[in-house]
């Protein structure tokens, strides 16, 4: 009778990274609650405090709805804009941006600008743009423009750049100009690809448009700022309901479409 080899959880081999991974993991909690002057009793007391706040939002009030969805489409319509706009201008940046379609320093030059937009959080252009244009949503959607560009010219880059260089190649030796190589042979193979990031990020500014409400950028987070403003925690709670469905309705809607979209390309 054989023996059977007993299979270890942990490879023998990669316990001593896993050790000195794990020890510093608690280095680093440890050191950030020393750091921050963090007390479990004070966690304790500031949990019990969040457990009757959100008792409080829970008796919702109802009088001011109409108000509320005006609000909420608004910030709909900023993540909506701001997505196509930045969709459509990232999606041309992105060729310059990829390696295997571009040049070498041109290729570095977009990828760096757009690395240097991204690293500005979207709250903080939409405050540049508050203070030179005044409130309303027009600054909301230039502060989510900019870092949605950003961050869809590395994602649709990243997505050309897996194309495989022989489909280049083969259009390339039959003579096909750039511009043929990329309509024909790049973006029908990235197409869907593209659709998902753009889809993401339309995820993300749906949620982001509610928060840029709260630094003077219109729309349903300026509702939930006032409501907090004043102490009225039941209609605040009302406020957070339509941002809960806003947001939640989105991504039920766009995983449909995904499935819908895999399905289709299986039948073909």
């Amino acid at each position: 009778m054989n023996d059977i080899q007993t299979i270890h959880l942990i490879p023998s081999k990669q316990k001593a990274f896993y050790i000195v991974f794990g020890a510093g993991l608690v280095i680093l909690i440890v050191a950030s609650f020393l750091w921050l002057d963090l007390k479990v009793t004070s966690g304790f007391n500031g949990l019990k405090k969040a457990l009757m706040f959100m008792g409080r939002l829970i008796l919702m009030d109802f009088s001011d709805w109409k108000s509320v969805l005006v609000s909420a489409g608004e910030s709909m319509s900023v993540a909506i804009l701001s997505t196509i706009l930045s969709a459509v201008a990232a999606f041309f940046f992105s060729f310059a941006a990829a390696f295997n379609v571009s040049p070498q320093a041109v290729s570095s030059l977009v990828k760096g600008l757009a690395a240097a937009i991204r690293a500005i959080p979207t709250i903080i252009w939409t405050l540049i743009f508050v203070a030179y244009l005044g409130f309303g949503p027009f600054p909301g959607v230039l502060g989510l423009f900019f870092h949605s560009f950003a961050y869809l010219v590395k994602a649709f880059s990243e997505s050309i750049e897996e194309v495989k260089p022989g489909c280049i190649e083969a259009m390339r030796s039959t003579g096909s100009s750039w511009l043929q190589i990329m309509a024909r042979g790049v973006v029908p193979t990235i197409k869907t690809s593209l659709i998902s990031w753009t889809a993401m990020r339309f995820e993300i500014n749906v949620g982001q448009s509610t928060i840029l409400g709260l630094v003077g950028a219109g729309g349903v987070g300026y509702e939930l700022s006032k409501t907090m403003r004043i102490y009225n925690f039941n209609q605040a709670g009302f406020v957070l309901l339509v941002i809960f469905v806003m947001s939640f309705g989105i991504e039920v809607l766009f995983h449909k479409l995904k499935l819908t979209v895999d399905k289709r390309q299986l039948d073909l």
